[in-house]
């Protein structure tokens, strides 16, 4: 009679289930209650996975107010971050900055995510007031000065919605370019010279230039007399960063804001490409550098960048504006064109490198 009436066996393992059900893979349709007893439910717009925010959520209810909580909620976005904080004796001593560790992949919805989700993190007077990640530049504190007030009292980025108390999101990218000096290049800038072997003369008519303009030793190398000639040409020049669409349509135009003929050298005041350049009389490199300002461009893609020489600008365009549309030049001359792939972002300055080889 027992052993007939024993239904242990059939009950067991539902037993275990009931007790670790909440625990161990709880079903899909089972995770929005779990989620309503933790009390979780506030963090459901913002946080994809809903058995992270299952299996942590008690854990971040626990130490709710603190940096932890936050490093336990950006988790949940695959992100880290260190946290800033104001310093005690600013107006806004209550907010804080977080120093992403990566680029998010987006601006929506990535950055309400991590917004929200760090608001929800920390103490209720706390306010979230800046993400940074690759392009800071902070206030210059000029209180009690005739710089107070002024563009540089206060931090780079941008702010996505009209409300004041918004946070600024300020972003950078580094794009480095090695290129070298083709016959195609010299051929638009009318300014070539067919390559020399090492050891070879190098005559004055060859170099196409004139006494004042000798910058390298009678000793240099043909090769390097060469690559000095051609790097010359670009000392003082003034050039743009054409950005180009996958059809080869212009996107924009942004002034370069440096042209240097440089040297390699391990003092060097430019980095790029893992060595650093400093400006030099009879230099064989030319160093360039752009960046966009935040919102240039933004929503088009990128599929290939060329630095522009002898732009000419449509009548009534500032000579010295920086971000040129398309329609604001009439004429220029491109060369160094260089596949680049680049999704340009409100929240994104794009820094762009290019060292010419000759």
């Amino acid at each position: 009679m027992a052993e007939a009436m024993d239904d242990w066996a059939g009950l067991h393992a539902p037993a275990e289930r009931i007790r670790t059900a909440k625990l161990v893979n709880p079903d899909p349709d089972f995770l929005p209650f779990l989620i309503w007893e933790y009390g979780l439910g506030e963090l459901t717009p913002y946080v994809p996975n809903l058995y992270s925010l299952v299996n942590e959520g008690v854990r971040w209810q626990r130490l709710r107010g603190t940096h932890r909580a936050v490093a336990i909620a950006l988790g949940w976005l695959a992100h880290s971050a260190e946290i800033r904080e104001a310093l005690s004796h600013r107006r806004f001593w209550n907010s804080f900055q977080l120093y992403l560790d990566h680029l998010p992949e987006a601006d929506a919805p990535d950055l309400e995510r991590i917004e929200n989700v760090a608001a929800l993190s920390v103490p209720l007077r706390s306010k979230f007031r800046r993400g940074v990640q690759g392009y800071d530049i902070p206030a210059l504190i000029g209180d009690r000065s005739r710089l107070d007030g002024a563009l540089l009292d206060t931090d780079s980025g941008v702010a996505l919605r009209a409300d004041a108390l918004a946070p600024r999101w300020s972003f950078g990218r580094l794009h480095e370019i090695d290129h070298l000096y083709s016959e195609a290049d010299g051929t638009a800038l009318d300014h070539w010279l067919d390559p020399v072997e090492e050891g070879a003369p190098l005559t004055w008519a060859d170099a196409q230039m004139s006494w004042s303009q000798a910058n390298f030793s009678w000793v240099s190398s043909a090769v390097s007399a060469r690559a000095a000639s051609l790097a010359g040409f670009f000392a003082g020049k003034r050039l743009h960063l054409a950005l180009k669409d996958v059809a080869g349509e212009i996107i924009g135009y942004r002034l370069c804001r440096a042209v240097q003929v440089v040297t390699q050298t391990a003092g060097g005041i430019y980095r790029a490409l893992g060595s650093r350049f400093l400006p030099a009389t009879g230099g064989t490199l030319v160093y360039v550098e752009a960046m966009t300002a935040a919102g240039d461009g933004a929503g088009r893609h990128v599929a290939s960048v060329a630095l522009v020489a002898d732009a000419v600008l449509a009548d009534d365009v500032p000579p010295g504006r920086l971000w040129l549309e398309p329609q604001e030049v009439s004429a220029a001359t491109f060369f160094a064109e260089t596949p680049l792939a680049i999704d340009l972002r409100r929240t994104v300055r794009e820094r762009v490198k290019i060292i010419v080889r000759f």
